[in-house]
């Protein structure tokens, strides 16, 4: 997206309705609790079916029907309706669309995004908390960074790939296919740390503790992380941030996506070298694992503005460097 990078953590307050009466619904209206900061003033859920009777979720009423969401957007001065529409309840998305339409206000359709039947007009709530720019000081910093890190460490870059090349034989560089921001799929650069084609009879697998596909040199720069040097390349072209999310590989995001509230947050923004989960919770080898790890990227997702933050992450993922306490 574009212009430079905004952080909007103090949003003037949105009066805003949820269009469903479901789980989905109450499920959202629980999670924009969780983030006061996004704004949201929910002013009522609509009934898309009709109304039966009055009803509630926690103080918030059902304030009308799709036939008559036209007067309810005037009499409460809605500014945004997030559309959270069950199964049976589809047929009336053009309907509310139009009418949003027709009173000049924005809407969000809110749905996992392995709902196909939501695919043409899936948007989600949390990432517009911000809007990311290619063109501001983040990528400016971004870039100019990454090409000074380069051409420093050009010497410890021939260095490594002596080495890698004396212990085993194969290619210095490793490549291979991650989903980034809003699921564009690029080839990340690594040095190779595993022997030749270590997928090649198991398909993609994750790496674990103790890996005996991991080369000797492998397990040193593991622990250094010195073999995701080569991402520099990537943050130059553009693929990547110095911190943001880890990037990962499309068959795993396609299960994930379907088993983790939330993962599809994590495309929303661009993906990093390192990030707050790399540096607060251990290797991930179990889906729990994975679970606890997206819920320090939203974390940091939600104040990636933050000076604060931004330092401590830099100053964790240096300490795990020169300490070698990666893994």
């Amino acid at each position: 997206m574009l212009a430079k990078l905004e952080i909007q953590q103090t949003k003037k307050e949105i009066n805003a309705l949820i269009i469903g009466w479901n789980n989905e619904a109450a499920t959202l209206y629980d999670r924009l609790l969780n983030y006061p900061a996004l704004g949201y003033n929910i002013k009522g859920f609509i009934r898309p079916a009709g109304m039966q009777e009055k009803s509630y979720y926690k103080n918030v009423p059902v304030l009308g029907d799709v036939r008559s969401l036209d007067a309810t957007i005037k009499a409460n001065d809605i500014k945004e309706v997030l559309i959270v529409l069950a199964p049976g309840e589809q047929q009336f998305l053009s309907e509310i669309i139009l009418a949003c339409k027709k009173a000049g206000i924005d809407y969000r359709v809110v749905a996992d995004a392995y709902d196909t039947s939501y695919k043409h007009v899936v948007r989600d709530v949390i990432k517009d908390a911000i809007t990311h720019g290619d063109f501001g000081f983040r990528r400016f910093f971004d870039f100019f960074g990454a090409l000074l890190l380069l051409i420093f460490l050009l010497p410890l870059f021939i260095a490594v790939a002596v080495a890698i090349k004396i212990e085993s034989s194969g290619k210095v560089f490793y490549s291979q296919q991650r989903s980034g921001k809003n699921g564009k799929i690029f080839s990340i650069y690594k040095f190779r740390s595993m022997v030749e084609n270590a997928e090649k009879l198991s398909g993609p697998v994750w790496a674990q503790k103790d890996d005996p596909r991991i080369t000797k040199i492998g397990k040193f720069m593991r622990k250094t992380r010195i073999d995701e040097l080569p991402q520099l390349m990537n943050i130059i072209k553009g693929d990547m941030s110095f911190i943001g999310p880890r990037p990962e590989r499309p068959f795993f995001v396609d299960s994930f996506k379907k088993q983790i509230p939330m993962y599809i947050n994590r495309l929303k923004v661009k993906p990093g070298v390192t990030g707050l989960a790399q540096v607060t919770v251990g290797y991930d080898e179990t889906l729990e694992d994975v679970k606890d790890k997206v819920k320090k990227d939203i974390e940091y997702i939600e104040h990636s503005n933050s000076f604060k933050m931004n330092f401590y992450i830099l100053f964790k993922t240096f300490f795990v460097v020169v300490t070698g306490e990666g893994q």
